[in-house]
């Protein structure tokens, strides 16, 4: 959510030294008002995409600013056989899951089964290695278990 704000600071600064050369301008009236609806339609459609976007997943090819996380933990997948598999991971640092997308593998999904299947039990997620890496290998995402807890001393 903060990088969308500071994309759209980003383009109302540029919006308004925009609007601000036009009216300086010694164009038309008619002119000035038509770039300066020009340049609030620009504003306005910016932010609306971007907000729309908030709820999409996002592909992991895209995760630049993600890119150093080492792990991730998978909190939920859905696999769209043939289309893409959706990821909700909590990176660390982070409390707040976010939606990702990788393409369709079946050996990633599979990965993917095999390391909740023990976890479906024990109430425990899932955790994803580099979840952000570029490579070209389908794969490439690691999936595993976490450890078990330790066990409790005896008395």
């Amino acid at each position: 959510m903060l990088e969308l704000f500071f994309y759209f600071l980003l383009v109302l600064a540029l919006t308004l030294t925009l609007a601000a050369l036009v009216i300086q301008s010694p164009a038309h009236p008619g002119t000035k008002v038509l770039a300066l609806a020009v340049a609030a339609g620009l504003l306005a459609s910016s932010y609306l995409v971007g907000t729309a976007l908030l709820g999409r997943p996002k592909p992991t090819q895209l995760a630049i600013l993600e890119r150093a996380a080492s792990k991730a933990v998978v909190v939920a997948s859905l696999n769209a056989e043939g289309k893409a598999i959706y990821l909700w991971l909590v990176l660390p640092g982070e409390t707040a899951p976010r939606a990702y997308t990788l393409p369709w593998s079946q050996e990633t999904a599979e990965a993917l089964r095999r390391a909740r299947v023990p976890l479906l039990s024990a109430s425990a997620w899932a955790r994803m290695r580099t979840p952000f890496r570029r490579s070209t290998e389908e794969t490439d995402q690691k999936f595993y278990a976490p450890p078990p807890p330790p066990m409790p001393p005896k008395s």
